[in-house]
């Protein structure tokens, strides 16, 4: 971090009953070691939660014999697109009736969002297929398989993960700021080095071709969901935290 800016956060957050809340330990410590912040004033809560009510635990679907890999996220570089389409290409050959990848997510206007017309070129709307901005996450996580997000971006804790957690899929993800915070390895899904295409392929092709591992890393996703992601237990511990604020 650049000395202007740590004295910029150390002068904004020099004031009395100001906490900051982290969703990761990474961005944590950074703000302690700098001292821009006590460490008696750090918190870190996972994550903005997600109703688990709404976002109930689905069985996988079970019709066409179609694997079906979501991504979910705006269509950057850093977020792993890329790295998803070419490990979709090193499992097309075997795979091209039997898995489909699914892009879910609108281009953006930050710099390293790819266009519309790169998208279009990097997918054929059949094996590897781009849906564009889309408000039915929820019905599309309930008729996918595994859940993909090879991010490389610095993330806080991302949504996408917690949702996908709260359905029930196994997700393959990177050991990632943020990102390893939703997956436990070999438990409830797979953690991948970033920009690792070839990682990503190997552990997609086992997930493809083992049911039984998807459905049980699946049901470790729903149960760590309700252990760490519930919107109720993310709303009373930002609560707690206001009430030591103002005591």
């Amino acid at each position: 971090m650049k000395i202007i800016t740590v004295r910029i956060l150390k002068f904004i957050h020099n004031k009395k009953n100001i906490a900051v809340i982290f969703q990761n330990d990474e961005d944590k410590d950074v703000f302690v070691k700098n001292k821009i912040i006590s460490q008696d004033y750090a918190y870190k809560i996972k994550g903005s939660g997600v109703d688990l009510s709404i976002y109930k635990y689905t069985p996988e679907p079970n019709d066409d014999g179609i694997v079906r890999i979501l991504f979910t996220a705006r269509m950057l570089r850093d977020k792993g697109v890329l790295e998803l389409v070419e490990a979709a290409r090193l499992l097309k050959k075997e795979y091209y009736h039997k898995a489909q990848f699914l892009l879910c997510g609108d281009i953006d206007d930050n710099p390293n969002s790819l266009t519309r017309n790169e998208l279009e070129n990097i997918t054929d709307g059949e094996y590897i297929k781009w849906l564009g901005y889309r408000k039915d996450i929820r019905e599309l996580l309930e008729k996918s398989h595994i859940f993909a997000f090879p991010s490389y971006y610095r993330e806080g804790l991302p949504k996408s993960l917690v949702e996908a957690c709260a359905v029930g899929r196994p997700i393959i993800t990177t050991n990632s700021v943020g990102c390893k915070d939703c997956v436990v390895d070999n438990h409830n899904g797979f953690l991948i080095p970033i920009k690792d295409s070839k990682a990503l392929a190997e552990k997609l092709e086992i997930l493809i071709n083992d049911k039984a591992l998807r459905i049980s890393m699946g049901k470790n996703s729903r149960v760590l969901a309700e252990e760490e992601f519930s919107i109720t237990d993310v709303i009373d511990k930002h609560i707690d935290i206001y009430n030591k604020l103002i005591q």
